[in-house]
């Protein structure tokens, strides 16, 4: 994973240096968008550990808004990023939700004489795990908190000057090491470290697809 984060950064420097075209000095910039994100490690902490159950589990949806001041071509921001996925079994289900917040840097510069534009943008932030469980017909509720970090690189096809068609490639990494579960009326505290291997921290890395709509304030 830190060789592909390496890649997409030098790709992104490589970029920016061969850009020929000129953005109007200052900008803001506002992304809206939603589609698919999967979790690569999978994830656990369920209420079924079947491998089929963890699987239909480690997909789901996304959806995200980013805000940036863009002066020249390097840019400054906030980034929101949700991710929901949900399964049902007999005796019990999961509604997990992420939300992910972060300020953001990057570059963001056009391509083909403005037509197109593409930048990259990376942050560190905090990552808001929640999964709406129910076993036996009780909920069962589990919170936990992270601090996580993103890389993420986005494609824009503007349509007139301001408004663009825009798609986005992001990866969101966070490691949980400590859940509240609330079940039962009682709430329990349950830590996770990395020198036990039945208790590993919860890996909530995710990388996410999405496209949406690209709106700038010149």
């Amino acid at each position: 994973m830190r060789k592909f984060l390496l890649t997409l950064s030098l790709s992104g420097i490589v970029f920016t240096t061969f850009a020929q075209e000129t953005l109007q000095p200052h900008s803001c910039l506002m992304f809206m968008h939603a589609g698919y994100g999967f979790l690569p490690n999978k994830t656990s902490g369920l209420t079924n550990s079947s491998a089929d159950y963890i699987n239909k589990l480690s997909s789901g949806t996304i959806w995200n808004a980013q805000a940036y001041f863009r002066h020249k071509i390097i840019i400054v921001g906030l980034l929101y990023s949700g991710y929901t996925a949900q399964g049902n079994l007999e005796n019990s289900s999961d509604k997990i939700i992420t939300n992910y917040f972060a300020p953001q840097f990057g570059f963001y510069f056009p391509l083909a004489g403005g037509k197109f534009d593409m930048g990259f943008n990376f942050g560190v932030g905090c990552m808001a795990y929640r999964n709406n469980s129910v076993v036996f017909k009780k909920d069962r509720i589990v919170n936990g908190c992270a601090v996580g970090g993103n890389f993420g690189i986005k494609g824009a096809y503007n349509i007139t000057r301001n408004l663009g068609i825009s798609v986005d490639i992001s990866i969101i990494g966070a490691e949980l090491y400590k859940t509240y579960i609330n079940y039962h009326g009682e709430v329990v505290k349950v830590k996770y470290t990395s020198s036990k291997k039945d208790v590993e921290p919860l890996n909530l890395e995710q990388i996410t697809f999405s496209f949406g709509l690209k709106y700038s304030f010149n």
